[in-house]
């Protein structure tokens, strides 16, 4: 096993949560779960399972240390292996969706919660695992209250496995005790060491370095555009240092990235230069991973990221923390409305790696008004993914224990759309194919359309257009409000006489077919000059790309042919789409308006949409957008027959 690596062990030994580390194992090795409460940079993400590893009291299996998103379970591994003088996939590992970089060696393992949840479906008692480390508890996803469930099942049952079995032999992997670290640097202790059976709390004390924190006089009405001014007085004001600007989404973060670029241009002379990394969920990883690199020299680094880098993460070189103070959080209302709304929320700033500032962009009572922490995701959001993984596990998600339990209906709901989707039988049981669509990292409806397809035949047109509605932004086309006419009549020469899906189809083969091409116009130079000249965005047709690229991995894995094609019958894509998310259709009323055939909300068709202006018999859409209406966006055309061949209304045991 390779040592801590000399230099780097300097380093580790000034974070504060170093001269606790004796006491902090010794807790672990006393309890079977231990809720720490540490300050940003005190270095517990990284130091913990470190010191655990190093003391040699948790037998041979793996620690794993679970985050909310995927870019801190890969900085976070590489700064770890780093410190521990090896590569990431050797002792040190991760694990995101579609990228697993461990091995058989591996004994420290970030990884997704989400991943920690898929790999409950093939080991039920995460047998490989000694030590599970839930950071970042405070964030409350969907997936990280599915492990906390799960967690506190596991542990109870092997750990009594361990008590029956005292005096047969040595102990194994699979039947050595679980232990449970609970961390994050805001959350309500009290509460998870209550459902953990009044687990220990441990807290660690003490940022490495100072942080000021400044607030605005008044509110502010636009805050990017106030963002935008901070940054500007801090790099012509003041001294040097990095930026971080928290914004709410990648729409935001792009339009910011371009006003500071302009800007940027007419600095006057003698002043630094001004380099833009954004950071958010959709970016292509080794764009994401920018922001890790020192600026040139003469440059002031700015990193535009949404909360995805408000914890875990340290970004080298900040000095300097501009938070709008505002976040997006998705909700889910009962009947299928669904929407998106940004909402404020108290962030803790990231600390700084030297004596910084933050600037908050709102007034000090409203800070004070700020909730304390956010509403935990299981109830307000769709529950249908969390119900068919519970079921699939064999548990009733109706009486497994939460820290905090959904509502009755919302479960209900996920039910009766999974009975819809055939994943469940009449007595609530998993059917062949709910089995089938949990081997798809994709929700429920979304992996039921393409298990559709196969029996259809259009497979690989449907897992584009699957592949475009997973991506973290789904706008193929630049959004912009001066060249509205120009972005119209580019989409126009893509569009497809039934609606938006098979636009979007239309849209990424023209972008692969152009940059698969030679010459001038063809190649990734040409692709780029391409998306320009169409008001097509790159980014988002890339990750749709790389999404497709993961998937068709996996129809091969279990035998669903990805390349199988329908040719010119685009029906046979309606149909197989309309299978996964049937519960989003509405239906032309003789007013001229929409309503759902579930919910029975009335709709409008977003203007975004292909079919704005045009009036058919019954539409299929992907989401609704809550404004001053309700806007159904993502739209298609189908038949009201092909409602009435659904299986949900065939039926009727």
């Amino acid at each position: 096993m390779p040592g801590p690596d000399p230099i780097l062990l300097e380093q580790r030994k000034q974070l504060p949560i170093w001269k606790g580390r004796q006491s902090l194992v010794r807790a672990v090795v006393e309890n079977d779960t231990v809720v720490i409460l540490g300050e940003t940079g005190s270095g517990k993400t990284t130091q913990v399972p470190q010191f655990l590893l190093e003391s040699n009291e948790f037998g041979n299996g793996t620690i794993a240390v679970t985050q909310p998103r995927k870019v801190a379970a890969i900085s976070l591994a590489t700064r770890v292996a780093a410190e521990q003088c090896s590569t990431v996939g050797a002792l040190v590992g991760y694990s995101i969706r579609f990228d697993d970089q461990s091995s058989a060696e591996t004994k420290i393992k970030y990884l997704t919660d989400g991943m920690l949840v898929r790999e409950l479906l093939s080991d039920p008692l995460l047998s490989r695992y000694n030590v599970i480390i839930v950071d970042e508890a405070h964030e409350r996803t969907l997936r990280t209250d599915l492990v906390l469930s799960a967690l506190k099942n596991i542990q109870k049952e092997r750990n009594t496995k361990r008590t029956d079995r005292k005096g047969k032999g040595p102990e194994t992997v699979k039947n050595c005790p679980l232990k449970i670290i609970i961390m994050s640097a805001t959350l309500d202790a009290q509460k998870f060491s209550k459902f953990f059976n009044n687990a220990r709390i441990l807290y660690v004390e003490g940022r490495q370095h100072p942080v000021k924190v400044f607030y605005a006089e008044t509110p502010q009405a636009d805050y990017v555009e106030s963002a935008l001014r901070t940054f500007f007085q801090i790099h012509i004001g003041h001294g040097p240092g990095d930026v971080l600007i928290f914004l709410s989404g990648q729409e935001e973060i792009e339009s910011l990235e371009k006003s500071i670029t302009l800007y940027a241009e007419h600095i006057p002379e003698g002043e630094s230069k001004v380099l833009v990394c954004p950071l958010y969920a959709g970016l292509p990883q080794h764009q994401q991973n920018r922001i890790f690199m020192p600026a040139p020299p003469a440059t002031r680094k700015v990193v535009l990221a949404t909360n995805i880098a408000e914890t875990s993460i340290t970004i080298p070189g900040i000095r300097f923390v501009i938070d709008t103070g505002v976040a997006k959080e998705k909700s889910y209302i009962l009947q299928q409305n669904r929407g998106s709304a940004s909402h404020l929320h108290n962030s803790e700033p990231v600390v700084p790696d030297g004596p910084g500032f933050c600037f908050r962009l709102y007034t000090e009572d409203g800070f004070r008004q700020f909730r304390d922490s956010a509403t935990p995701e299981i109830q307000r959001c769709n529950l249908t993914f969390a119900v068919l993984q519970l079921k699939t596990l064999g548990q009733d998600p109706e009486t497994t224990e939460f820290l905090d339990p959904p509502s009755p209906e919302t479960i209900q709901e996920s039910l009766i759309v999974l009975f819809g989707l055939e994943a469940l039988d009449h007595t609530g049981n998993v059917t062949s194919i709910g089995r089938e669509m949990s081997n798809f990292p994709l929700d429920p409806p979304l992996a039921r359309a393409l298990l559709a397809s196969k029996t259809l035949g259009c497979t690989s047109e449907t897992l584009i257009i699957l592949s475009v509605l997973s991506a973290s932004s789904k706008l193929l086309f630049e959004p912009s409000a001066d060249k509205r006419e120009e972005i119209a009549d580019a989409r126009n020469t893509f569009r497809h006489s039934s609606g938006d899906h098979l636009t979007l189809l239309n849209v990424v083969r023209a972008y692969g077919e152009v940059r698969s091409g030679s010459g001038s116009d063809g190649g990734n130079r040409g692709a780029k000059e391409w998306c320009a000249r169409h008001h097509v965005n790159e980014r988002a047709v890339k990750e749709a790309e790389r999404i497709e690229k993961q998937l068709k991995e996996t129809c091969r894995r279990v035998g669903v042919d990805p390349d199988a094609t329908c040719g010119e019958d685009t029906d046979a894509v309606l149909k197989s789409l309309l299978m996964g998310i049937f519960q989003n259709c509405a239906i032309l009323q003789p007013d001229g308006t929409y309503r759902q055939t579930l919910g029975r909300l009335p709709v409008k068709i977003h203007p975004s949409s292909t079919l704005f202006t045009r009036k058919v018999p019954a539409i299929v859409y992907d989401e609704l957008v809550f404004t001053s209406n309700t806007y159904a966006r993502t739209v298609s055309a189908i038949e009201q027959a092909w409602l009435l061949d659904l299986p949900v209304n065939r039926r009727h045991d």
